[in-house]
């Protein structure tokens, strides 16, 4: 059977391309790692990961809604496919979780999910949603009202630093200065003494609101038990 002159051309591309890529594939195996799949090109692989991602994704969304037992409701295109595209090719299943949570709560309360909680978590890595759900932890069990708490007790490495650096970068962590008056102290000034109070500067360091809201939508919703009858 002979082949016309577009299928000649389709096939002479089709083995320019994968003659170009041969020499890559070992290279494209270590940076793809799991979402490389041995035989098949990069766009298939690529597809096929995101395919699995998107069906954990999905799987993750049903046992939410279904321990929950609540009504679905319908979620906004500009809210599902944004939340179905970056949870397709997060690799991190408790980053992936959180997206979940996203799609599942807006589905079972239209409105609990801001647009704008897409980007943020799209901007966060694993260690910064730790250290996110640790200071919400921390706030609700300590704090009244629940945003507010010292720097002493949340980060202890240059890592959770650097955690804490992009939460505030984010606007999930504000900024607070209280004006304290300082210890009085005694200074001689030749044969005068003077008592001076010297006012200090206390940091302190609060949840913002979108903050609190941001991480009640990357979790499952509470189930209210049910009283007993």
């Amino acid at each position: 059977m002979c082949m016309s002159d577009e299928e000649n051309a389709a096939l002479v591309l089709k083995t320019g391309v994968e003659q170009v890529f041969a020499p890559l594939h070992r290279l494209l195996d270590q940076l793809l790692g799991p979402a490389a799949t041995e035989g098949l090109s990069l766009g298939d692989s690529v597809k096929l990961w995101r395919l699995k991602r998107q069906t954990r994704l999905l799987q993750e969304v049903k046992r939410i809604v279904e321990e929950c037992d609540g009504e679905i409701k319908t979620v906004a295109t500009r809210l599902f496919f944004p939340i179905l595209d970056n949870a397709s090719i997060e690799d991190d299943d408790e980053m992936q979780t959180r997206w979940a949570a996203l799609l599942a709560n807006e589905a079972l309360n239209s409105g609990s999910v801001h647009p704008s909680f897409i980007e943020i978590l799209k901007q966060m890595s694993p260690a910064d949603a730790t250290m996110l759900d640790r200071l919400f932890d921390f706030c609700e069990i300590h704090g009244n009202p629940i945003q507010w708490w010292s720097f002493g007790p949340v980060y202890d490495d240059e890592g959770e630093k650097e955690a804490v650096g992009n939460l505030v970068r984010l606007g999930l962590i504000e900024l607070d200065y209280d004006l304290e008056k300082g210890h009085t102290s005694l200074k001689l000034f030749g044969p005068n003494a003077q008592l001076l109070s010297e006012p200090t500067l206390r940091e302190k360091n609060r949840l913002s609101d979108v903050a609190v809201r941001f991480v009640k939508a990357c979790r499952a919703p509470r189930v209210e038990s049910k009283a007993s009858e």
